[in-house]
Parts: structure tokens; sequence; C-alpha cells
């Protein structure tokens, strides 16, 4: 208990530095052309799969692509919240690969990628769920582009906070994924947790912790900004 109050203590103070930069920035920026966000930074948010590729599959029946967006949905409000300009490759249980016929992967992995080049953005968070053959697996977990420095910057920041979030210690992973791969802006993963663990699939469906969990993703990518510049302008 000691070691988590601990990191409660320093993740509110990483949080109120953070809030403090972005209070001084915004007080000297100043409103530009029509945008309804407060700050010039883009944060592009993809739901994973959809339509008839539901992802994985929780004991009781519940779809990944269905939880997916549950949780997009609810980290974009946060940031929208937050003075961020959201933008999201899906809000509805479809996909986006038009007819279901052969190739409708590839096409939807483009079509989100067209959503995140036409919105400039400066970063992408991708929400999915995971799945494993050992049950005692359990826990969020952040992928990034191997090889994309601010990628792993990224994944690094969001990572720390959450294992603090769920009393875990769990380290990035990188690898060749499509959606971060195919972006100029730095981009993350994150596979909030696992269908494959009792604890996990209790705690993802609930609501508040729903809410929790998403605070904690946008608590990460804060810590990314304050601590390496981040970008705070699509200039």
């Amino acid at each position: 208990m000691q070691k988590k109050s601990k990191n409660a203590v320093l993740l509110l103070l990483v949080l109120l530095v953070v809030q403090l930069a972005l209070l001084l920035y915004l007080c000297s920026k100043q409103f530009e052309g029509q945008s309804t966000s407060l700050i010039d930074f883009t944060i592009v948010i993809d739901a994973g799969h959809g339509g008839i590729d539901g992802g994985v599959v929780a004991p009781d029946g519940t779809k990944e692509s269905d939880l997916n967006l549950v949780y997009a949905k609810a980290l974009g409000n946060i940031a929208q919240d937050a003075g961020f300009n959201v933008l999201y490759t899906r809000t509805s249980s479809g996909g986006l690969y038009g007819l279901p016929t052969k190739g409708f992967k590839m096409r939807d992995m483009i079509a989100r990628k067209k959503v995140v080049d036409a919105s400039n953005a400066n970063l992408v968070i991708s929400i999915h769920m995971n799945k494993f053959a050992d049950s005692r697996q359990h826990g969020p977990q952040v992928f990034y582009q191997r090889g994309s420095d601010l990628s792993f910057e990224l994944a690094s920041s969001v990572q720390k906070v959450l294992n603090s979030f769920a009393n875990t210690n769990r380290t990035t992973q990188s690898g060749d994924y499509y959606i971060c791969r195919e972006v100029a802006c730095p981009s993350i993963i994150v596979e909030c947790g696992f269908f494959s663990n009792a604890t996990d699939v209790a705690n993802l469906l609930d609501e508040q912790y729903q809410q929790q969990m998403c605070e904690n993703i946008f608590a990460g990518v804060m810590l990314y900004l304050y601590s390496c510049g981040g970008g705070m302008s699509n200039s």
C-alpha cells in the first residue's frame, strides 16, 4: 500500500506540473481560425477492429471491437475536455472497409491511415484489448513501431503511468504495426487488458474502471508532452 501511495503522489505531482504548463501555454496562445479546440494539437484515436472484424472475444461474448469503441470515446472526451482537438478513425460499430469482400482488412487499415493523414495529427493512439494462452497475463501494455524514437518515448510515458495505475511492471513492446508504421506522427497501440484473464475482464467491463483507465492513458500522454516537449503545435 505504501508503494501505491507513493506512486499516486508522484502521478499527482506530475499532473499538477503538466496542468500548469498547459495553462501557461494556453495563456500565450490566441484563438486562430475556426478551430473548436483550445490547443493547436490534434490527437487521433483509433478504435481497433470493427464490422465483421470483431477482434478477440471475452468469455461473456463481448467483442473487442465494441469495447475498443467505448474506451476510444471515453479517452476522446477526456482529451477534448482538456482542450485538445480530437478525431476518431471510427465512431460506430462498423468497419471502414466498404464491402466485406476479399482484402477488407487492408482496405480498413488504409482508410484509417487516410483519416490520420487528413487530420495533420500530432499523435495517434490505437485502442485494443489483448488475449493470451496464459491466463495469468494481465494488465495494460503499450506497443510502438520499432525504430521510432518519439513513439518509444510516448509508449514509455503511457506505460509508466499505466503500471502505476494497474500495479503492474510491464515494459513497452516494439514491432511492425501498420497503423504505427504508416503515419508520420508518434503513434502507439494501447492494449488495455487481457480478455483471457478473469480479473481483467471484470475490470474492463466496469464503467468506473473504464474512465480511470482512460484518464491514466491521457495522463501518460501529458507526461510525454511535458518530458520531451511533444511538439505542442502542428507547425
